[in-house]
């Protein structure tokens, strides 16, 4: 046999018993900067962990992966069936405490006895819980692939602590928010029911009397008025209630209120929006918009303007200001109830997130709302 088909013959033998070296790839940059948002975006966080492990296997060239956490509710393992079944003898499900530290390695001699090549690396969620990120091999893992493994591991407990982070407040601002819609119910609908009462027994005592037919004329409109007034506002309860961003920054969703608004009145809206993106947090940008569209809400149904500017900039001591200003007929000189409680709901908000808003008149006709929040 000519010797170069011989020597063609023997590298490629060499390379199928798995004794050549491979070329070292790094993991993906892109695929593991992208899991914190991987997990965040998914409510079904198990799920996302199983279909995350199963890409880390193929990105490793592993033929399983699996984790294993020690909670304060008991043993819990996502991935692969079947790797490191609870039993007595395994260090890594033993107890917590043989864990190793985030991003160390350790082989797993029991493992190796019965032929199998298993690496563990430590991990924990920030949240109290530790434990091992366990991946298969089919032959001893080269170096690379464990550099990559301890890289993978303080991601991924980095990435779950920023998603248990991220649950916990979602919990308290659903909390907040119900705490809010509880006190808005009460000071607004609860006191307009309040208020119908005493109108209807007072409304029965004029009825019984034949001396005065025409009051209960006049009675009976303030009794439809208020009636109206009441379903209004459980009706922008609702809406309120079930207003999120929505995966939206602050900026996109204000653009979209503005152009609903525009849709439903008359107005000429225009928006003049200067803030960078992720200025605020979370919870700050979910009272903003409340604010906003609370605002935009009352120019369409009292104002009678026919120009309406939102405007959003940065001030220059690190904070934020808000402003909705329009040419309507400004403000009445009383207060009337059907305006109260709204500015009573923005004013609740703006104090929420420590922020200071007026209302005021706007020359040389109109209305001004301004909203100022400065950073903590």
């Amino acid at each position: 046999m000519p010797f170069h088909l011989l020597a063609k013959g023997g590298l490629q033998l060499w390379r199928w018993v798995g004794w050549s070296r491979p070329v070292e790839e790094p993991v993906q940059q892109q695929w593991l900067v992208g899991l914190p948002l991987v997990l965040l975006r998914q409510s079904n966080l198990d799920e996302a962990l199983r279909d995350w492990l199963t890409g880390l296997e193929m990105q490793l060239l592993s033929s399983g992966a699996t984790l294993i956490l020690h909670t304060p509710k008991g043993l819990h393992k996502v991935g692969r069936e079947g790797l490191c079944t609870r039993h007595d003898s395994c260090p890594w499900v033993a107890g917590a405490d043989r864990c190793p530290a985030v991003g160390r390695l350790n082989t797993c001699i029991q493992c190796m006895r019965v032929g199998r090549h298993r690496v563990v690396c430590g991990v924990n969620d920030g949240h109290g819980s530790v434990g091992i990120l366990m991946l298969e091999f089919a032959r001893p893992p080269r170096a690379h692939q464990k550099r990559q493994l301890s890289e993978v591991a303080q991601v991924l407990s980095e990435t779950l602590a920023l998603v248990l982070d991220e649950r916990q407040r979602r919990q308290r601002d659903l909390a907040a928010e119900r705490a809010m819609l509880s006190r808005e119910l009460h000071d607004s609908v609860a006191q307009e029911l309040s208020y119908l009462q005493i109108r209807v027994s007072r409304m029965a005592s004029v009825l019984d009397n034949p001396e005065r037919p025409g009051e209960a004329a006049v009675m009976l409109q303030d009794l439809k008025s208020n009636v109206q007034r009441a379903n209004r506002q459980v009706r922008e309860l609702i809406s309120l209630s079930r207003l999120t961003m929505d995966g939206r920054s602050l900026n996109e969703a204000i653009r979209a209120s503005v152009d609903e608004f525009s849709r439903r009145s008359s107005c000429v809206f225009e928006l003049d929006n200067r803030i960078s993106e992720q200025r605020m947090g979370a919870e700050t940008e979910l009272q903003v918009l409340h604010i906003v569209r609370e605002a935009l809400a009352n120019v369409v149904r009292h104002s009678h303007a026919r120009q309406v500017l939102v405007c959003l900039k940065e001030v220059r001591d690190q904070g934020v200001e808000v402003c909705i200003e329009d040419d309507g007929i400004g403000l009445p000189a009383v207060a009337e109830p059907s305006g109260h409680y709204g500015l009573q709901m923005m004013q609740e908000r703006a104090r929420s997130i420590s922020a200071c808003l007026t209302v005021e008149p706007r020359r040389p006709k109109g209305t001004r709302v301004c909203l100022l929040w400065r950073d903590q």
